[in-house]
């Protein structure tokens, strides 16, 4: 299905007095409201987009703001755009952000496929710095939607691993030193990271639990506790040792994958049979994305 389908004319407007997305919103529930004034009511629309907004922002480092409602009873998908006259900041996990568009959208009150695809397809579009600059000179809601036609931006009727995944992968070399390692999970905030060969293939994994594993002797495993030891000795001597162990020591050796063409039900099942939070993406064999568990809850459960 081509985006520009599901974009109405009549509820786009340019050139918006607006200053923050909470203004967009308003104005754009305005639009709502007086084209389809006999199907929704719009005290019920913003209870439900401040709803939404309580559990975190809605906005992204592309420049454009995706606020939504789950409306109970409600059957159709509405898309209103609201484009600012002037780009206003706003403040994304500590960075300030410039919003170009903000996208309003009514879908019914169950999760939807086709809400998760519309939205994995706008922040895609905005990626696109060509494409922005001709929608940010649209001179009316026909002219907005006729260039989203033009691009022929699709929405898959599908949802993949593809869709949701983290595509900016950090991995790190099986060669490398526990010290190096230690330091990039820290550095990044990782809790997984994906290990390759030499060559960049893809040979293993190590997750924050197989790290503070490492610092667990062995002899505890055998008699199921370490309550009596109350130094952290066995850390301190991992550490001291830290320049010299290396990353394969410690990984998951050829630990299954899933492709970018996997369904996120297939993979959420998956994560639940094998009380596994973190798989690889491998495309070729290449490296290009990982999926976790909190991308299903970010992304699927509450996006």
């Amino acid at each position: 299905m081509n985006l520009s389908n599901l974009i109405d004319p009549k509820l786009v407007q340019v050139d918006a007095d607006v200053a923050t997305v909470d203004a967009a919103i308003e104005k754009a529930i305005d639009m709502i409201s007086t084209v389809y004034s006999h199907e929704i009511h719009r005290d019920e629309i913003v209870a439900r987009i401040r709803e939404r907004q309580a559990l975190g922002s809605t906005s992204y480092e592309s420049g454009i703001a995706i606020p939504h409602a789950r409306i109970p009873s409600f059957n159709d998908f509405l898309i209103a755009v609201v484009i600012p006259k002037k780009p206003f900041s706003e403040q994304i996990e500590g960075k300030q952000i410039q919003i170009r568009i903000v996208y309003v959208i009514l879908i019914s009150n169950t999760v939807s496929t086709l809400y998760l695809n519309t939205l994995a397809t706008l922040i895609d579009s905005s990626k696109n710095t060509d494409f922005m600059k001709k929608l940010l000179s649209a001179e009316s809601g026909v002219r907005f939607v006729e260039i989203f036609e033009k691009a022929g931006y699709l929405v898959k009727k599908e949802l993949t691993v593809a869709d949701i995944m983290s595509k900016e992968v950090i991995s790190i070399r099986r060669d490398a030193s526990l010290k190096e390692l230690i330091d990039l999970m820290f550095a990044h905030g990782l809790r997984y990271i994906p290990i390759t060969d030499e060559a960049g293939k893809f040979v293993g994994e190590v997750g924050i639990i197989d790290l503070i594993k490492a610092g667990v002797p062995d002899y505890a495993f055998r008699i199921g506790s370490l309550s009596f030891l109350s130094e952290l000795e066995p850390m301190t001597q991992l550490l001291s040792r830290e320049n010299i162990i290396k990353v394969e020591t410690l990984m998951s050796k050829n630990p299954p994958s899933l492709s970018p063409s996997t369904s996120v039900i297939e993979a959420a099942f998956l994560m639940t049979k094998n009380i596994k939070r973190h798989y690889v993406v491998l495309d070729a064999g290449r490296i290009v994305g990982v999926v976790s568990a909190m991308d299903i809850l970010n992304k699927i459960l509450r996006a």
